[in-house]
C-alpha cells in the first residue's frame, strides 16, 4: 500500500520482487552516473536507505526514482517489465 501524498514523504510496501526491481534501478542509475564521471551521491543513498529497508521517499527521492525506474523501463529483462511498470505507476501517483 502506497501511503497517498503530494508534498510529503510518501511510504511504500514493497514486496521482496518489487524491492528486487527497485534496486536494480538504482543501481542501474548509479552505474550510468559512474560511467558518465559523475559523483552519484544521490542515487548511491538511495540505495543505501532502501537496503537498510527504510521505503519512505520525499518528493524530489520519488522523482529520482521514478526516472530510474522508467530509464530502466528502457532495457529491462522480461522477469521484472510487469513489476518495473507496477512501481512506476505507484510513484508517479505520489507526484
Amino acid at each position: 500500500m502506497t501511503t497517498p501524498t503530494h508534498n510529503r514523504p510518501a511510504s511504500f510496501d514493497l514486496s521482496r520482487e518489487e524491492a528486487w526491481v527497485l534496486h536494480t534501478a538504482l543501481t542501474s542509475a548509479l552505474d550510468r552516473a559512474l560511467d558518465a564521471g559523475e559523483t552519484p551521491r544521490y542515487a548511491r543513498a538511495l540505495v543505501l536507505q532502501l537496503e537498510s529497508g527504510e521505503t519512505e521517499f520525499d518528493l524530489t527521492a520519488r522523482r529520482f526514482v521514478a526516472d530510474a525506474l522508467a530509464t530502466y523501463l528502457e532495457d529491462v529483462p522480461d522477469r521484472d517489465a510487469a513489476i518495473a511498470a507496477r512501481l512506476l505507476d505507484r510513484l508517479r501517483d505520489t507526484l
